[in-house]
């Protein structure tokens, strides 16, 4: 027999309804699907992470706080910037920021000028080098740089934009749309 959550159970009562409890219970339970949410090579797999997408679509994100602007060896700050010819879902981003989050000790790198970090739904976060061939920085940073776009980049549930990884001006991390 299929149980009825509470608040099922409480309206049925309020409103006299006299539906198949069964058949409201079931339609209660549907799950949700959720885009799946992928790693960028070299990263951990969500079965290493013991996590799931629907994990990552559904935790709270845990939002950071930028360091002081000390980019590596670099005297000129990268200007961040909003995008609107290429943007994604803004809760496929933030899937793929908690997932970055998740494995924030370690280092997200890049070593021929550009790599793929997550995939999910809508978006592609990718990172690039300003400054020579590769670059590098804790996973935890390139989310910082993602928390960057999706708080200053959110158009109506769009997101679009590029921001130095915290800490680092020569990492350049992309929210961009996954067709673009």
């Amino acid at each position: 027999m299929t149980r009825l959550t509470p608040l099922l159970a409480t309206l049925l009562l309020l409103t006299g309804s006299s539906a198949n409890a069964a058949s409201v219970a079931d339609i209660a339970s549907t799950k949700s699907t959720y885009p799946d949410v992928i790693p960028g090579p070299g990263l951990p797999t969500l079965a290493e992470l013991n996590l799931t997408s629907e994990a990552l679509y559904t935790m709270t994100p845990n939002f950071q706080t930028r360091s002081k602007p000390e980019f590596s060896g670099r005297s000129e700050l990268y200007t961040n910037e909003c995008f609107t010819y290429t943007t994604a879902n803004v809760d496929d981003v933030i899937a793929c920021f908690n997932y970055l989050e998740s494995i924030g000790g370690n280092t997200c790198g890049i070593a021929n000028t550009n790599v793929q970090f997550c995939y999910a739904g809508t978006a592609q976060i990718s990172g690039s080098s300003i400054d020579g061939p590769s670059a590098a920085s804790l996973c935890s940073d390139v989310a910082l740089g993602v928390q960057w776009i999706f708080t200053y980049c959110n158009v109506n549930g769009q997101v679009g934009g590029a921001a130095a990884a915290n800490g680092n001006g020569n990492l350049i991390v992309g929210v961009e749309n996954i067709d673009w």
